[in-house]
């Protein structure tokens, strides 16, 4: 990922980065792929705003004396919007005093658990965001791709429930139209989560009765980027019998041109699939030799990566 920072490399380079903020970061990075290697871009205020062409003009060869019609690019405005994502803990007084490792150390532990609930949110919306659905959530690819238009390679399954393989592109391409941008997450005010530590406080029971508890706060407010449609793709409609093949995977990655994938997304089931097409490749290979069973673990050099926020999906027409 030259040129681009991922969330870890942007807590190194905090002005005052603290082992507190980069411990953060590696939690929420551990079972979330795209956390691992997608860039992060500051944005000021809340507000990504950029110009999207859509259409290049018309150009014509002139004759003499003759005229050219003019012509102009298509070009449209588009913002997107980080939302915010926030969670409380609340730490029972009385248990973190009965903790052997102090109160600190406890409360962490559970802290710890809600930087990683954030992380799995952002990472599942991140597919599955819709914010006709809820206004206060992003557009995740999925959304993206069925309502700008982009790459959705047909496996051809029509079970109730189908898999899906994604594929992202995070690195520019330069090309004769010039730079063209990859997938970007975004954060507002260039705002890493953030944790504040609220003190003691009363909380309330079931039975609407006060204790006191420890209180923490973690904010965080981000967005996702698709620049350009082809930077990102969806291999749908996979089941057991509509398996993924050599020349679904090599559709996906030609129609992302010129793009070339850092990375592709998928469940544990589809990734067992995928491992089923290399075992079938080395037909001559016995049983016992290490080749055989040797994981797949990239795919014409793109790593291969198991997204546990990748779920069961509805039919793509």
């Amino acid at each position: 990922m030259a040129n681009k920072l991922t969330l870890l490399d942007l807590a190194l380079r905090a002005q005052n980065p603290n082992a507190t903020q980069i411990g953060l970061v590696e939690s929420m990075a551990q079972t979330n792929p795209l956390l691992n290697i997608m860039p992060f871009i500051p944005v000021t205020g809340s507000l990504l705003q950029y110009n999207r062409r859509v259409g290049l003009p018309t150009v014509g060869f002139r004759g003499f004396n003759q005229g050219i019609d003019k012509s102009k690019s298509k070009i449209i405005p588009v913002s997107i919007e980080c939302k915010f994502l926030g969670g409380r803990s609340v730490v029972d007084r009385r248990i973190a005093l009965k903790d052997p490792r102090g109160i600190n150390v406890h409360r962490s532990e559970e802290d710890s658990g809600f930087a990683s609930a954030m992380a799995n949110k952002f990472n599942a919306v991140s597919y599955y965001g819709n914010k006709l659905s809820d206004p206060n959530e992003i557009d995740g690819i999925s959304t993206i791709l069925d309502t700008i238009g982009g790459t959705c390679i047909n496996g051809t399954a029509t079970s109730e429930t189908v898999h899906s393989i994604y594929a992202w592109a995070f690195q520019d391409v330069l090309t004769g139209q010039g730079r063209l941008k990859g997938v970007e997450g975004l954060l507002a005010n260039g705002q890493l989560i953030n944790a504040f530590d609220m003190g003691l406080h009363y909380e309330k029971d079931a039975d609407n009765k006060e204790y006191p508890a420890y209180f923490t706060e973690f904010e965080w407010e981000l967005g996702l980027a698709v620049y350009d449609t082809r930077s990102v793709a969806r291999l749908a409609n996979l089941d057991a019998t509509h398996k993924p093949t050599i020349g679904l995977l090599n559709q996906l990655f030609t129609a992302m041109y010129p793009y070339k994938p850092d990375v592709i997304t998928c469940d544990k089931a589809t990734y067992n699939w995928i491992q089923d097409l290399k075992g079938s490749t080395f037909t001559t290979v016995q049983v016992g030799e290490t080749e055989l069973f040797k994981r797949v673990l990239t795919f014409d050099g793109v790593r291969i990566e198991i997204d546990e926020n990748i779920t069961t999906e509805s039919v793509i027409s």
